[in-house]
């Protein structure tokens, strides 16, 4: 009998109980004497974004069956946050499911790993357990839904009901005609196809060279998934072949070539926190100068909604020749040693490969913008930092100075702005949001797709302690740490105090003299914690700041 790598771990009498149950699962002694390979997806019937991923799951099998290996594939679903009842649940989600795929892996004892998610927070928990687990690994993102229309007019799923809604209501337009635009705007079959998370993870996951390149843009309904899907399960074992483990790949050079892309891309501040939670699973620390540092020295090159001129979504950047020719236009600040899923080099990848569409991809040389997407400010409102979008931020709002406006939570926040209260120029302010504070580090959208819906985001300037959606656009600061949780100064924040926000100066400050700040701060205490019991109050002990991803800080000195 030929003993896999990992049945190795066991005793003889293990080995033979271990192989009785397997043919409980319909596997004979060929299969059972194969590499058994895990394939975990995010497949689930509670979102739109991974209802195909059972179809693509089986093309994965059966590259894997004709290369040589046994596959075996579990789920653990995703969580959508446009459909969310509780936005709470979504970044504590991200290190449930590292958690769950890697208790799944090694009691299996799996000898290698192909990982199919898709949306926001899962993408990054499958890179986690990748990186945790160190198995070879392939991982083949979900793709994104295709656009429908209305009238000739693109229809973004995440901008209709704000939009749409708000038309009708005002008598723009009909309920009839709201219910025909309703039915078209959400298509399903992948992540929403803007440059939003899901689809920033997507690209990440690519130029971290963990999946095959063109997956990141192509879609869920598209017959070139399920090629990839194939392609995923034969190339998983030619890594286990060679001995090619996700530590090999997920150098900090490789880490650098994602933060350039995601500079490049404009992609979701969310990006910043989950490039770092993956990095920590491998010892590598990803600071808030090295993002400034990196970015600065990367274009912002990429026409892709919400960032840019708004006019292209990420159909368009596939045409153009997706993240491989965004890669390419940044070959020459680029690591190219870094080794990739495919068994070679980005250089080696990059060969041959063109920019299609020149109005989607900028070059180096008349980007969008000579500095990257994202950047940090920092200042006494903010001394670990505020991460802002800065490819999302309107011309005139890059240096705004107005009063806070303090809201408890967004739904405040919301009414305040529906009823008129909130007033150009003003600074509102969500905090008790972050990552212990909330807990769960909420994604506050819905404000700022209000926000966009009646025009005003080139008035109005919003601060958080807690994240925005990736598809979020205006002066927005988000992450900002010390959360007011850890008595960070948002903490202490008050009604009126004139806040500065100056991109250019990369500062975040409220106009008071540091003694009463000081003052202020010695005099806070802090609330009791919203939860005492569940998977919330978990994390609310464990979570670690967002200022370094907001994972569990499970490890000991």
């Amino acid at each position: 009998m030929t003993i896999k790598k990992q049945d190795g771990f066991l005793p003889d009498y293990a080995l033979m109980e271990r192989h009785e149950m397997m043919h409980g699962l319909g596997l004979g002694p060929e299969a059972l004497n194969r590499p058994h390979i895990g394939v975990v997806s995010s497949w689930g019937e509670i979102n739109p974004a991974a209802i195909h991923l059972d179809k693509v799951v089986q093309h994965v099998k059966s590259g894997i069956w004709a290369a040589g290996g046994t596959p075996r594939e579990f789920v653990i679903s995703s969580v959508c946050t446009s459909m969310a009842g509780n936005d709470n649940f979504h970044l504590p989600h991200r290190d449930l499911v590292a958690g769950y795929i890697e208790t799944v892996a090694m009691t299996n004892l799996f000898d290698a790993m192909v990982f199919v998610p898709v949306c926001d927070d899962v993408i990054p928990a499958h890179l986690m357990a990748a990186a945790r687990l160190n198995l070879p690994a392939v991982v083949l993102t979900g793709g994104y839904m295709k656009l429908n229309r209305h009238q000739g007019e693109i229809l973004d799923p995440l901008m209709v009901a704000p939009k749409h809604f708000g038309r009708m209501k005002s008598g723009e337009i009909t309920a009839n005609e709201f219910q025909c635009i309703q039915d078209l705007g959400c298509p399903g079959t992948g992540a929403c196809p803007v440059m939003g998370t899901a689809n920033t993870m997507a690209a990440l996951t690519e130029a971290l060279g963990m999946s095959l390149p063109g997956n990141a843009t192509t879609p869920g309904a598209d017959s070139r998934l399920s090629r990839l899907a194939f392609a995923s399960g034969v190339q998983v074992m030619n890594l286990l072949e060679k001995g090619v483990r996700p530590s090999d790949i997920l150098t900090m050079d490789a880490f650098k070539n994602a933060i350039r892309a995601l500079m490049a891309t404009g992609g979701s501040t969310n990006g910043v926190l989950h490039l770092q939670a993956i990095a920590a699973e491998l010892d590598l620390f990803l600071d808030l100068e090295t993002f400034n540092e990196v970015g600065g020295k990367t274009p912002f090159i990429v026409d892709v909604a919400p960032s840019g001129s708004g006019k292209y979504m990420i159909n368009d950047l596939d045409e153009a020749g997706g993240i491989q020719a965004v890669l390419k236009t940044l070959e020459s600040l680029l690591d190219t040693r870094a080794m990739t899923v495919t068994g070679r080099t980005l250089a080696e990848n990059l060969k041959g490969v063109a920019v299609c569409r020149n109005d989607v991809i900028r070059s180096i040389d008349e980007p969008l913008s000579s500095a990257g997407g994202l950047t940090f400010l920092k200042g006494n409102l903010a001394p670990g930092g505020g991460l802002i979008k800065v490819s999302a931020v309107p011309a005139a709002m890059m240096h705004h100075q107005g009063p806070a406006r303090i809201f408890p939570d967004e739904e405040a926040a919301c009414d305040a702005l529906n009823q008129g209260n909130i007033a150009a120029g003003d600074v509102v302010v969500v905090r008790n949001v972050g990552p212990k504070g909330d807990p769960g580090m909420r994604l506050l959208q819905r404000f700022l797709w209000l926000l966009a819906s009646k025009g005003l985001q080139d008035k109005i300037a919003f601060i958080t302690d807690g994240r925005f959606s990736g598809t979020n656009k205006g002066c927005a600061v988000a992450h900002v740490s010390p959360e007011a949780a850890d008595g960070g100064p948002l903490a202490v924040l008050r009604d009126g105090d004139l806040v500065e926000i100056d991109i250019p100066g990369k500062k975040l400050e409220v106009k008071i003299a540091q003694t009463e700040l000081d003052s202020r701060v010695a005099s806070w205490t802090p609330a009791p914690s919203k939860v005492r019991k569940g998977w919330l109050s978990i994390y609310s002990k464990m979570a670690a700041p967002a200022e370094t991803g907001a994972a569990l800080d499970y490890k000991s000195d």
